[in-house]
């Protein structure tokens, strides 16, 4: 489809190391990555990444403001969310009819950041950079985190990034820590702008798989063309993957990829 194609060009466009560039996005009503649902595969798969264990520390990496949180914390949990953007915050604390209260935390010697608490949920949110922050810095590693797509927006960052990413999110988690993630992936590269850069299945195999074993748990199609929209998506199960292989289109077809990520 012309629209996805565009889509995918102007996302291409966008200088994803620009706190600026985040700040312009949040100006809009309809930031690009903002879903006005609970993600769907989260609540399918929330007894699977969770064990069924009650109480649990979850980190949100590049949060925005999701539901998602929200959601997790009325099932019992301690949320943790991190995000580059203050409006983010702001704008995810007032929706939620949340009141808080805030601190300055130093990160570094030279960089400061800005913690954000909740009264009302067990949710904390740290404004700061995703590669300024350490286990340290969170007050201690989690029991589980749930990438909901921050992986898409750091693979079309400079090289190397995505890579310490990783190494950080790995950091944060607890021997017995469980990893959800979300990735924003064609069904085919064909078609696809030269310069939109996607996270791979091989990506996640090479970042995860020297210490983690992978576990792909399926995909969703998306029928709407924005990359962060939850709207009109079709579930596909992931014994289904391998059939769709043979059907050649010229649309382009994007999914949510969904892998479960445990250290070896």
């Amino acid at each position: 489809m012309a629209e996805v194609k565009e889509k995918l060009e102007h996302l291409a466009t966008l200088d994803f190391e620009s706190k600026e560039a985040w700040e312009q996005d949040w100006t809009t009503d309809n930031p690009e990555f903002h879903s006005d649902e609970v993600n769907a595969m989260l609540i399918k798969q929330y007894g699977k990444f969770t064990r069924g264990r009650k109480k649990l520390r979850i980190l949100v990496p590049l949060c925005g403001k999701s539901l998602d949180m929200n959601w997790l914390a009325d099932q019992g949990h301690t949320v943790v969310g991190v995000e580059l953007i203050g409006k983010a915050i702001e704008a995810f604390l007032h929706e939620n009819k949340l009141t808080h209260h805030v601190k300055s935390i130093p990160l570094s010697s030279e960089i400061q950041g800005t913690v954000f608490k909740a009264n009302e949920k067990d949710i904390t949110l740290l404004e700061c950079s995703i590669f300024d922050v350490t286990a340290e810095v969170v007050g201690g590693q989690f029991d589980c985190i749930w990438d909901r797509g921050s992986m898409t927006a750091i693979k079309m960052m400079k090289e190397g990034r995505l890579k310490q990413y990783t190494e950080i999110m790995l950091d944060c988690l607890k021997a017995d820590g469980r990893y959800l993630l979300e990735v924003f992936a064609p069904e085919s590269p064909e078609g696809l702008p030269e310069s939109f850069k996607f996270v791979s299945e091989k990506d996640v195999q090479e970042l995860f798989g020297e210490r983690c074993t992978v576990q792909y748990l399926g995909k969703e199609e998306m029928a709407d063309e924005s990359p962060g929209s939850e709207v009109n998506r079709k579930d596909i199960k992931s014994e289904d993957r391998a059939g769709d292989a043979g059907e050649q289109t010229e649309d382009i077809v994007m999914v949510m990829n969904y892998y479960l990520m445990d250290f070896k």
